[in-house]
């Protein structure tokens, strides 16, 4: 089964407004089949750079190679034909000069798996002429067909959700464990079976390797399960070079690489200068796919994860990481953070846009009270308008914690 992905409008409203897009994600999620829209529905020629001899001829000769290959044009995986860019550059800024800049609209589509690395080429030599558009695994919002909006703590709406959506607690951590990865679910019957150890290898070969010289692959993916187990966690160097018997500034190097392959994010503290200054500093580590999180930790069944002492930090990640796809589906780039200070007050959740705040607590239980969001209170002396206030869990009704507070079901966001 092929899901309709709703980055798909923020697509098109990209190549209706720069002559380059550039669609970015970990590999697999979708960018492909993503891209195959607009060959088929746009005329669009589409080229991988997979291909080997592409590839070679491209970086060989990236003049003849675009000329040869024309516009509207299509190409994947462009992380590895580096010499591309200014030819690029070069192409767009003619057609802008004796066409006009409508005119370059469209002109090119480029998909990569290196996020960090892409950004580079595109700050040197594309830059004011490039959308960026950052795409996520599956959303479960996709899956299940349910209406695609940004979150937003907006009561009276949260409730309509509650009312109009299902997903009852086996459906939440089975899909947790499955994953949002579209091989995942675009198969009748169960997942594919390995689907995630050949993840890890591909990803190793082809992504890790291109970008750094590791001698050991093992310690490499012995690194991405101690990140698995601290998904929801401090991200603390020093703890995890100890763990693994590797220094420091490796950890620092190949934690780099996992966030390149958008593998894994960081959140960073919340803070304000009106503030408590005895704020913690530390970023936290969110895997962006809670199916490869269970697999580095052996969490293979809804029933393993409901016993694991890892279930409130997946079910945190998951809530995370829904909640910022709902943005980035629909091209918005929100400032997400979270809030804890000395004395434990602690907000899991700090949403910036537009001004205003929206504070969540992420909890993997049913059943909370005002004890619960006192980390709420931190913020009262904000510089910014609080737009919401809220309780994410796994309660299957919606309730009242204080004015203005609720506790509401994953299936709301």
């Amino acid at each position: 089964m092929i899901y309709e992905r709703t980055i798909l409008k923020a697509v098109l409203q990209s190549i209706d407004e720069y002559p380059i897009t550039l669609i970015t994600g970990a590999r697999q999620v979708g960018k492909t089949t993503l891209v195959s829209y607009f060959e088929k529905n746009k005329d669009y020629k589409y080229l991988s750079f997979d291909d080997s001899d592409l590839l070679k001829e491209a970086n060989e000769n990236p003049k003849a190679f675009l000329k040869k290959y024309g516009y509207p044009l299509i190409l994947d995986e462009v992380q590895y034909a580096k010499n591309i860019f200014f030819e690029i550059e070069h192409i767009v800024n003619d057609v802008k000069r004796l066409k006009g800049s409508k005119a370059a609209n469209g002109m090119y589509i480029l998909t990569g798996s290196q996020k960090f690395n892409l950004m580079k080429e595109v700050s040197e030599s594309m830059s004011g002429r490039v959308g960026i558009i950052e795409m996520a695994p599956l959303s479960q919002v996709e899956i299940r067909k349910w209406d695609d909006r940004q979150f937003e703590i907006d009561n009276e709406r949260m409730y309509e959700l509650c009312d109009s959506r299902f997903l009852n607690d086996e459906d939440l951590y089975e899909s947790i464990v499955r994953g949002f990865y579209p091989a995942r679910w675009e198969v009748e019957g169960k997942p594919i079976k390995n689907y995630y150890s050949n993840y890890v290898k591909t990803y190793i070969d082809r992504d890790v390797f291109q970008l750094i010289n590791i001698k050991d692959r093992q310690k490499f993916e012995d690194l991405l399960k101690v990140l698995a187990s601290i998904t929801g966690k401090d991200y603390i160097p020093d703890s995890i070079a100890k763990t693994l018997g590797i220094s420091k500034n490796t950890v620092e190097s190949w934690l780099s690489i996992a966030i390149t392959g958008d593998i894994i994010r960081l959140l960073p503290p919340y803070f304000e200068d009106s503030m408590n200054k005895r704020i913690v500093k530390r970023k936290k580590v969110y895997f962006n796919d809670t199916g490869l999180a269970c697999f580095l930790l052996g969490i293979d069944s809804s029933k393993s994860l409901k016993l694991s002492s890892f279930k409130g930090f997946m079910i945190e990640t998951y809530i995370h990481n829904e909640i910022r796809k709902s943005f980035i589906n629909n091209g918005i780039n929100p400032e997400m953070f979270y809030y804890r200070d000395s004395n434990q007050n602690e907000i899991d959740l700090i949403i910036k846009m537009d001004g205003k705040l929206d504070l969540v607590e992420c909890k993997a239980g049913k059943d909370y009270s005002i004890n619960s969001v006192k980390g709420f209170k931190q913020l009262d002396s904000t510089a910014y308008e609080i737009n919401g206030r809220c309780i994410i869990c796994t309660t299957d009704e919606p309730y009242r914690i204080a004015s203005g507070i609720y506790a509401f079901p994953i299936k709301c966001i």
